[in-house]
């Protein structure tokens, strides 16, 4: 027995989210490599962190690439139909904006936090005697 989802619902992210989600991982990796490749030492355990950052990215890209559902225009909808709609979760149905402010919430902290602890060290590593 299948399970059908109703058609007001979706089963995954607009692609602008997932390109948001992406923007926020390079902001990490660009404001790391700024604030803190600061010796041979931090730049190779950084180049670590671009490399999983890369693979962070590239798994959900080549899924997506393989699923084959692409949206029955051969190009996705706009994303102000898919906001207005739900989106099926582990936990039920959600509002399709909430869902995607509730998964960009953590990447985006993280791009600005480490931008500003990384402004905040290079201040104070700056003005040091």
């Amino acid at each position: 027995m299948t399970h059908e989802v109703p058609r007001d619902i979706e089963t995954g992210f607009h692609p602008r989210i997932l390109v948001w989600m992406a923007a926020t991982v390079v902001w990490v990796v660009v404001a790391a490599w700024l604030w803190f490749a600061v010796d041979t030492y931090a730049a190779i355990m950084l180049a670590v962190v671009a490399l999983a950052a890369l693979g962070f990215l590239a798994v959900p890209l080549v899924f997506w690439l393989l699923s084959g559902h692409p949206s029955p225009t051969g190009r996705p909808e706009a994303f102000d139909e898919w906001v207005r709609r739900r989106l099926d979760t582990a936990t039920g149905p959600l509002a399709s904006g909430e869902a995607a402010l509730t998964a960009l919430i953590a990447p985006l902290a993280a791009a600005v936090t480490i931008t500003v602890v990384g402004g905040i060290a290079w201040y104070i590593g700056s003005t040091a005697p």
